[in-house]
């Protein structure tokens, strides 16, 4: 009886590995981004209803992901922990999940909010699938269709309670930016991998390797500072036009800069493996929080706060129970069942 029940949730955990729903609150963090910027009053409801949609969104498309590389990932010895990879999903129950994810996300889509925003949520799911299935092997299609898939979350949320407005606008433009700095960084942790499977990064492209040092003289090293520009103005934009108050810009200056700049020479050198795995874990948190800063207005820095723990707490409870898209810990509990 024991056994069976430890076989059952072993079941389900893999599932949820195979979904990579450790990660959920990012994609609920950019569709309630999206929610919090529309022309109509958010609610803590539309907080609790963005969840499940964000859940089984984001499990569709990390399972496509999971599934489309399946072939890949069994010649690569790092990914060896992957549930498809080892056998614990079969492909066939895979697809099913996959399919079971995309149809419950529109579902409860359409039942939550009853107007065009579900299409708006099909077309963000679209290009992750793009992605997944061609976009990764194409030069800049790499970067871009992902980061237009970002782009369309924000927008989606502002649309399920009302229209989209200029901070919308600033919103998706800010979120097309960071899944740029996202791709950028994950092609340079991975390049010994990503040119092996001739998947054309632009660290791949520009001929980056572990053993170079980033300078002004690499392009990767330019191209991030220039993606770091690029979302700066963007995010300045409703100060300089007076569209916001100026609460928000003086946050951003008083710590989202600071930590740029920190992040900024710390790229610059001799990177590894390591240290290009913990550079987006400072810059996504930081922007992450920035973006919710430029709605404080709305919801106040203790709101700001809330979400943020929620964002990282979700992640943290997920390690706990030893459900972690890492090699170290992917197959590990804190506990013994």
């Amino acid at each position: 009886m024991k056994s069976r029940k430890i076989s059952r949730l072993q079941i389900f955990k893999n599932y949820l590995k195979l979904g990579r729903s450790f990660g959920t609150t990012n994609t609920w963090g950019a569709i309630f981004l999206g929610v919090l910027t529309s022309s109509a009053m958010a609610t803590f409801i539309d907080a609790l209803k963005i969840l499940p949609i964000a859940f089984f969104a984001h499990a569709f498309a990390g399972g496509i992901n999971e599934y489309w590389h399946i072939e890949e990932d069994k010649k690569h010895p790092q990914y060896k922990y992957k549930p498809l990879v080892r056998g614990d999903i079969s492909k066939r129950n895979a697809s099913i999940y996959i399919y079971l994810c995309l149809i419950l996300t529109i579902s409860f889509s359409i039942i939550f909010y009853l107007n065009f925003s579900p299409i708006i949520l099909i077309l963000a799911a679209a290009f992750g699938t793009l992605y997944t299935v061609k976009g990764k092997y194409i030069a800049w299609a790499y970067d871009l269709t992902p980061s237009v898939g970002a782009a369309l979350l924000i927008v989606y949320g502002a649309t399920t309670i009302g229209d989209i407005t200029y901070i919308t606008i600033v919103a998706a433009t800010c979120a097309f930016f960071i899944s740029m700095y996202s791709e950028w960084v994950d092609g340079m942790k991975d390049v010994d991998t990503d040119k092996k499977f001739k998947v054309p990064t632009t660290a791949v492209r520009w001929g980056y390797t572990h053993d170079k040092y980033l300078t002004f003289r690499d392009p990767n090293f330019v191209y991030f500072i220039f993606v770091v520009i690029l979302l700066d103005i963007t995010y300045s934009i409703p100060f300089i036009l007076n569209l916001l108050k100026p609460t928000y810009f003086y946050i951003f200056l008083l710590v989202g800069v600071p930590i740029q700049l920190y992040l900024i020479y710390k790229i610059y050198g001799k990177q590894n493996k390591e240290s290009l795995r913990k550079h987006p874990l400072l810059f996504l948190g930081t922007m992450m929080s920035m973006a919710f800063v430029l709605v404080v207005d709305k919801i106040t820095i203790l709101g700001v706060l809330v979400i943020i723990i929620f964002v990282l707490g979700w992640v943290f409870v997920f390690s706990l129970f030893g459900i972690q898209f890492s090699q170290d810990k992917f197959l590990h509990y804190i506990k013994k069942l």
